[in-house]
C-alpha cells in the first residue's frame, strides 16, 4: 500500500525591476533565467510527489503587475512572456502585491493559515526607488508571518550604490543576504543558484510551521553561499 502524505505548497516569487535601466543585457538575462528556473521547476516536481511548486512574478516599473496575470500559479502552468524594460523604479508598487500574496488565505490571501512551506522570494534591482513610499509598504509586509518566516534574497545589479544596497538589506532583514552581481553576465547564473538550491532544500525540509523556520534558512543559506563561491573568481571580475 502506498503512503499518503499531503502534499505541501512551496510559493517562489520574483520581483522583478522592469524600470528604463533595465534594458538591454540584464532584461535579456532575467528574462533567460526565469524561463530556466521554471522548466528547472516542472522537472523537480515530478521528482518530488510532495511539493507542488507555485511561481509568481512581480514585475515594478512605473507600475507593478503579476506577470501572466495572477499570481501562486502552479509552474506547470506558468505560461512565461518575456520582460520588457521601461519607466520609474516605484519598489512600493510591487511590495503591494506582494503582501496581497502573503496574506493568510482566512483573510484574502494565498498563504495558509497554518504549517506548510515558507515561500523564496527574489528581489532584482539595478536602482533605488524614486520616493520613499515603499518603507510604508515594507513595514505592512513586515506585520506578515509568512513575510517574516519567508527566505529573501535581494540581488543588486552592476551598481555601487549605498542607498540602493540598504534598500535591499531592508528588506531581507532577518530572512536573507544581499547578493551584489558587479557583472550583468553572470545576473542568469546567479538567480539559478539561489532559486533552484533554496527550492530543493525547502522541498526536502519536514513539514515546518512558520515559527520554526530558522534552522530550514540557515540550512539554505549555507548551501546558496557554498553555490555562489563555486563560480570561479575569473566568472566575476
Amino acid at each position: 500500500m502506498e503512503d499518503r502524505i499531503a502534499k505541501r505548497t512551496l510559493n517562489v516569487v520574483l520581483l522583478v525591476d522592469v524600470s528604463t535601466s533595465m534594458r538591454g543585457k540584464r532584461i535579456a538575462e532575467v528574462n533567460a533565467a526565469i524561463e530556466d528556473v521554471r522548466k528547472y521547476l516542472i522537472e523537480f516536481e515530478k521528482e518530488n510527489v510532495n511539493v507542488d511548486f507555485m511561481l509568481t512574478v512581480i514585475p515594478f516599473g512605473t507600475t507593478a503587475s503579476y506577470l501572466g496575470g495572477k499570481a501562486a500559479t502552479p509552474v506547470g502552468q506558468f505560461r512565461f512572456t518575456p520582460l520588457k524594460a521601461g519607466g520609474q523604479t516605484n519598489l512600493e508598487c510591487a511590495y503591494h502585491l506582494l503582501r496581497e500574496v502573503l496574506t493568510k488565505t482566512s483573510k484574502g490571501g494565498m498563504m495558509p493559515d497554518f504549517g506548510g512551506l515558507a515561500p523564496i522570494i527574489l528581489l532584482l534591482t539595478d536602482g533605488h526607488p524614486g520616493s520613499a513610499k515603499y518603507k510604508d509598504e515594507l513595514a505592512a509586509l513586515q506585520t506578515l508571518p509568512w513575510f517574516r518566516a519567508s527566505l529573501r534574497y535581494g540581488v543588486a545589479i552592476e551598481l555601487n550604490d549605498k542607498k540602493t544596497i540598504r534598500v535591499l538589506q531592508s528588506f531581507v532583514q532577518g530572512g536573507g543576504e544581499v547578493i551584489q552581481c558587479v557583472n550583468q553576465g553572470l545576473l542568469k547564473r546567479i538567480i539559478q543558484v539561489i532559486i533552484l538550491t533554496a527550492s530543493k532544500v525547502r522541498s526536502s525540509a519536514t513539514e515546518i510551521h512558520y515559527q520554526k523556520h530558522v534552522s530550514v534558512n540557515t540550512i539554505v543559506q549555507q548551501q546558496i553561499a557554498e553555490a555562489l563561491d563555486e563560480i570561479g573568481d575569473e566568472e566575476w571580475d
